[in-house]
């Protein structure tokens, strides 16, 4: 077959997340089965990507503005010109940015969409017109809704994100979804981590408040109350990093913020650490959870989202309410003072890990629905 997937930016780029990693990896598993596999990417001018994949990409103008993703018109405009040079028969989008895909693809082209998101609004743009304050602050979402409804076929990377589709277009296109797993970088799995030298905490996502960061450093000042200094490393970026650098000044704790890190330094971090905490308020998937358990670090995480479905509570690590700092320190220092049982933990998530996240089998999979709606 040949296919033609698009996602918001590139997995190359400072600010890219979990989207675009799969994104890139899916592009990659489809071609070694034999696919001809396209890409569209997104690059702001100026902007140095050293790019390198066994698949064909396309490059558009990225633009950067906040209240609305004006990508689906570099997109779009782009994919009117590859469907008519290609004649794809797919074309996967994975975003707003796939808005217009219905209307400038042939109509023989089979349209498919992975939602990635949190939230999809329950009506269209015309019936949120009606609230235009609401609106105007969410029309990316409303964006990405058109994306959705638009497709032929749906695909979740988790229960619960399958769950947030179906709530949001109508339970009519709960046959429309299906789940596909995702996989990991299979660098994470040959993480060498030695406990007996690990020491501190480690986060790595984006610094922003739907990642719990507000309430992990309001637990790092319990648990510092409790066993004193104790490291915490912060790898990412984000739009509230001042607000949080601010918060460890006052509350005086011993949080290092290093900045956007390639996987390869993250994964030496990792390595070397005694505990992940991942506090997210709400979790379409939760990547940065399993690539920790693929590293055999032991995990402390929320039970919001899909995380539940990464980690078993008690059983592949510890899992406590989104919001509660209390319970979040109580969990830490509880991994942190049995380390034996945190590591047996992280020896069970690795393997059960290894059988669920794998990209070749979320290609084939993904390959078969192409072909059962085809």
């Amino acid at each position: 077959m040949k296919i033609c997937l698009s996602v918001n930016s590139s997995p190359w780029s400072r600010f890219k997340g979990g989207g675009q990693i799969a994104v890139h990896f899916l592009a990659s598993a489809l071609t070694d089965l034999g696919h001809e596999v396209h890409v569209i990417y997104s690059k702001q001018p100026g902007e140095k990507v050293e790019a390198s994949a066994n698949y064909h990409i396309h490059w558009v103008r990225h633009f950067n503005v906040a209240t609305i993703n004006l990508n689906i018109f570099s997109f779009g405009l782009k994919a009117w010109r590859l469907t008519r040079k290609y004649k794809f028969d797919v074309f996967h989008g994975n975003a707003e940015e796939a808005c217009l895909f219905r209307w400038v693809c042939s109509k023989t082209t089979i349209q498919v969409f992975t939602s990635h998101a949190p939230f999809i609004p329950k009506t269209g743009i015309l019936k949120a017109l009606l609230s235009p304050v609401f609106f105007l602050k969410n029309v990316n979402f409303y964006l990405l809704r058109q994306a959705a409804a638009n497709a032929d076929h749906l695909i979740a990377f988790s229960e619960f994100s399958r769950g947030l589709i179906s709530n949001g277009l109508g339970e009519a296109s709960l046959g429309c979804i299906q789940v596909v797993s995702p996989g990991i970088d299979p660098s994470w799995f040959k993480v060498d981590r030695n406990s007996d030298s690990c020491e501190g905490i480690i986060f790595w996502g984006r610094l922003e408040d739907e990642k719990g960061v507000p309430e992990l450093l309001a637990a790092m000042e319990l648990v510092q109350k409790h066993r004193g200094p104790t490291c915490l490393n912060l790898i990412g970026e984000g739009n509230q990093e001042i607000v949080y650098r601010n918060q460890v000044k006052k509350l005086g704790l011993n949080v290092n913020f290093l900045g956007w890190k390639l996987p390869e330094e993250i994964q030496k971090l990792a390595s070397r650490s005694e505990l992940g905490v991942f506090p997210s308020r709400i979790e379409s998937f939760g990547l940065a959870v399993a690539e920790a358990q693929a590293a055999n670090l032991p995990v402390v995480c929320t039970e919001a989202g899909a995380l539940t479905e990464i980690v078993e509570k008690g059983v592949t690590g510890r899992v406590v309410p989104p919001q509660s700092p209390e319970e979040l320190a109580e969990a830490i220092l509880d991994a942190l003072e049995n380390k034996k049982r945190s590591d047996k933990m992280a020896q069970l998530g690795r393997e059960r890990a290894k059988k669920r996240f794998s990209w070749e089998i979320a290609a084939k999979n993904t390959a078969e629905i192409y072909k059962k709606v085809f």
